[in-house]
This record gives structure tokens, C-alpha cells and sequence, in this order.
């Protein structure tokens, strides 16, 4: 029973993505050319063969009276054409590679000879854009793998993308809530992007300042930025488009496993801890993770799986300037810190200094006290003048985040190709990451409210 239920779930995740590809942006390429001869006439009727030669994929068409040829929505890869015609040598261009929304003109020139002549080229690494007058940059899954990225997130890369820039305050190394994609490109505002991943809409459409899914590195194939002037195709955002391409298999097997780590024992002591004679915050970071993917059907069925684990201890470090052991029990007689002590408590009754600055065991109120036990005592010892600082110490935040990527692309016929992806991550950040003052503006707000009884307080102005 439960296996019919998965079956069902995905084959309404595969009717949902034929359904609705509008709402999707292009995540797949185009190449189109014309043939001629040595004399520069057309030649219509050729038979022009495109091979996938990484996945098998094989397309066939056949030049118009134009000596045309097109093929539209072929996934990113490295692609065999083959260009056939009684009376001519067989022309053959191979390695030419195909990026997400590229649109490639590859023309050729057919000699005269026997059918079973060949002419071989190898396509050039970096072809000359001749179509579209989109201002963009891709950068490929083996530089995404292979740059050294601090905690392996791939929005670092985008920052080096001619017109990009990024606030200070941008924080490209964490994922989830920690992260953000708040980068201008063009001058367009930080808000203003569109990220998709496999033609998905992948934007936190609340405020556009962070992403959905921030897919490991490994399983990325390459992404692209559309900088400016790209088609009308592109839309929902009026700055960048920023479209992602995950990694599929192939007809040979390939996997991989990868481990990467941080420690403390290479990083100095916070400034504000080694004041304070505290130990060194902790940093333990272990990242790791495997690929594998291949052929489940040669030229027709492959799949692709990744997950990957970062599991991070952080230490961070907090100050405050905290209530000592005997304020907290109503005692103020004790010697003042200059520039941070507040002035001596009031009685709301009397509008005079309570006797020898002690405020009467009866007067503090148990639902202050419980408050003030929350807090912790004085660790150190306040220099004043503008450093109030008498609790420092650094608390341990512990982040952990994982992420399953399944993929499968199906040639079901010669016009109709399926790919089913499946993505699920998870974060978990047990500690709050707060590196605020823990007593905002008033280092002691529960001296004249919360630690003086209710009747007292209700007789205040």
C-alpha cells in the first residue's frame, strides 16, 4: 500500500512540473546555425544530428530551404552534432558545450566528397556569444566545487561577478536563517533578484532578502547571473536573474565523498574575552558528505544523490553589565563603577534615598527576584568610563544542517524529456544568536520597577 502511495506522489510531482511550466524560468539551452557549401549557397535537406555525450541524448532534424536547423530546450552539457548530405563529406563538431539559457549559433560549411568521409572539429573551450544581448556570467560546477569557499555556500562566488555588490553587513558564509542574499547587481536593489534552482522559484518572497534552498555545492551543475538586458523570458524581478542548474547522472557511474573542517586550535582570543582573563571561544566545524549517480537505463534513465552534513559548534561571544550579588538583594551601599553605576535607587513613597542605600527586604518584589535569577553574576570587573561590561563570556551556539538532493531525467520519446528532483534540508540553531547588550538601553530597568514591591510601584508618578 504504501509503495502505490509513493508511486502516486511521484507521478503527481511529475505532472505538477509538466503542468505549469510557465511559472518556471529556462534552465535548458538552444543551439540553431546554417549549413552552406564552399560556394556559400544554402544546402536544404541535410540531416543534422545533435548527441549528448555525457547522457546519450540524440535529436534529429533536418535543414529548411533556408539550409536552417534549430534545437530548443536541451539540457546543459557536452553536445555532438553531426551534419549529414549525399554528395558531401560528414561534418562533425564535438566538446561543444552548452550553459543553462544559452542560446548558441554553430554554422557549417560541408565539402564535397563520399558520405562516408568525415570531417572532425573539436568546439573551441570559449566560444565568441554571437546570439542575444544578455550582459551575464556562468560559472561552472567545477568551479563551484573546486574554490575554496568559507562554509561552502556558492552565493560567495556570485560576488565576483563584474556589477555585483554586497552591503557590509551581507553575511555569505552561513545558510538558512543566519544567511542572506542581499546583493545589488547593476544597481538594481538588494531586493530586487530573482533566484531560481532547475527553473524553480527559490526567493523567500516575504521580504526577498534570503533564499529557500541553498544547495550544496556538490549537487550544483553551474548557475548563471543575467546581469541586464536579458529577454523578455526572464521575469518576476527587475534586477538580476540568478538561475541555478542541479547536477544530473550520467551513463557512467561517478560518485565522490569530501570532508572539510574548522577548529579553534588555529584562531586567536576574542579581544573582549582575553580582557576579561575568559578562555577562547569555541569553533568546531565538520562538513562532509558524498555524491553518487550513473545510468539506470543507458541513454534513457539516469539519476544523481547527494547529502551532505555540517555540524558546527560556535562560540559567541556576549557582554553585559549585570547587577552584582548584592544589588540583587536590594543592597546599593557598595562602591560605584564611574560612568556606569545609576544613581541611588528612590523610594517611590517617600521620594527620598532609601536608609544607607538598602532597600527593606520586605520591598523587593518575588517576581523581580525571580527575573534577576535568570541572569548571571559578575564575571569580571567593569573599568567604567564607557566600558560597563562586568559579564563576559562566550556561549556555545550549536548549528546543524543537512540536505538530501535526489535527481532523475527520463528521455520518455524523442520530443518529451521528464526530470524529477527532490530536495529536503534541514537547520537547527538551538541557542539564539543574540549579540546584543542582554539588557538593551537600561543596564538595570528592574531597580526602580520590578525589584521594589507592587503596592510601592503603583504609588509611582
Amino acid at each position: 500500500m504504501r509503495s502505490r502511495q509513493l508511486a502516486l506522489a511521484a507521478l503527481c510531482v511529475a505532472a505538477l512540473f509538466m503542468a505549469v511550466p510557465a511559472w518556471a524560468q529556462r534552465t535548458t539551452a538552444s543551439i540553431r546555425g546554417t549549413i552552406t557549401d564552399q560556394s556559400k549557397a544554402v544546402v536544404p535537406g541535410a540531416t543534422v544530428t545533435v548527441t549528448g555525450q555525457d547522457t546519450g541524448l540524440t535529436r534529429t532534424a533536418t535543414t529548411d530551404r533556408d539550409g536552417a536547423y534549430t534545437f530548443a530546450e536541451l539540457p546543459v552539457g557536452r553536445y555532438r552534432i553531426q551534419v549529414e548530405l549525399q554528395g558531401f563529406k560528414t561534418s562533425t563538431r564535438t566538446d561543444i558545450a552548452l550553459n543553462v539559457a544559452d542560446d548558441r549559433a554553430i554554422d557549417f560549411v560541408l565539402v564535397p566528397g563520399a558520405l562516408n568521409e568525415t570531417i572532425s572539429v573539436t568546439a573551441e573551450s570559449t566560444p565568441v556569444k554571437t546570439v542575444g544581448g544578455d550582459v551575464s556570467g556562468v560559472i561552472t560546477g567545477t568551479q563551484v566545487r573546486e574554490l575554496p569557499l568559507n562554509g561552502r555556500n556558492f552565493l560567495q562566488l556570485a560576488t565576483l561577478m563584474p556589477g555585483v555588490s554586497a552591503p557590509d553587513f551581507l553575511n555569505v558564509k552561513d545558510k538558512g536563517l543566519l544567511g542572506g542574499s542581499d546583493l545589488s547587481v547593476s544597481g538594481s536593489a538588494v531586493t530586487s533578484n530573482m533566484w531560481t534552482v532547475d527553473g524553480a522559484n527559490n526567493n523567500d518572497v516575504g521580504s526577498n532578502r534570503t533564499i529557500l534552498v541553498y544547495p550544496s555545492v556538490d549537487a550544483i551543475e553551474e548557475f548563471k547571473i543575467l546581469r541586464n538586458s536579458y529577454s523578455a523570458e526572464f521575469g518576476q524581478a527587475s534586477g538580476a536573474q540568478i538561475n541555478i542548474v542541479t547536477r544530473g547522472g550520467t551513463n557512467k557511474f561517478t560518485g565522490s565523498g569530501f570532508y572539510f573542517g574548522r577548529s579553534d586550535k588555529f584562531d586567536a582570543t576574542n579581544y573582549f574575552l582575553e580582557q576579561a582573563n575568559q578562555p577562547k571561544d569555541e569553533l568546531k566545524r565538520n562538513d562532509y558528505g558524498y555524491t553518487f549517480g550513473g545510468p539506470i537505463i543507458k541513454n534513457k534513465l539516469q539519476f544523481f544523490g547527494s547529502q551532505e552534513w555540517n555540524k558546527e559548534t560556535r562560540g559567541t561571544v556576549r557582554n553585559a553589565f549585570v547587577p552584582t550579588a548584592a544589588e540583587r538583594a536590594g543592597d546599593f551601599s557598595g562602591p560605584s563603577i564611574p560612568g556606569c553605576t545609576l544613581s541611588t535607587p528612590i523610594d517611590p513613597l517617600t521620594g527620598a534615598a532609601f536608609p544607607n542605600n538598602r532597600i527593606p527586604a520586605g520591598r523587593l518584589s518575588p517576581g523581580g527576584q525571580a527575573f534577576l535569577s535568570l541572569y548571571a553574576l559578575p564575571n569580571t570587573t567593569a573599568p567604567g568610563n564607557g566600558n560597563c561590561n562586568n559579564w563576559v563570556t562566550s556561549l556555545n551556539t550549536p548549528i546543524n544542517w543537512r540536505q538530501e538532493n535526489v535527481r532523475f531525467d527520463y528521455e520518455a520519446t524523442a520530443a518529451s524529456r521528464i526530470m524529477i528532483r527532490y530536495t529536503q534540508d534541514s537547520w537547527t540553531n538551538n541557542s539564539p544568536n543574540n549579540n546584543g547588550n542582554l539588557w538593551g538601553d537600561d543596564p538595570f530597568p528592574a531597580v526602580d520597577s520590578n525589584w521594589i514591591s507592587p503596592a510601592s510601584r503603583s504609588s509611582r508618578r
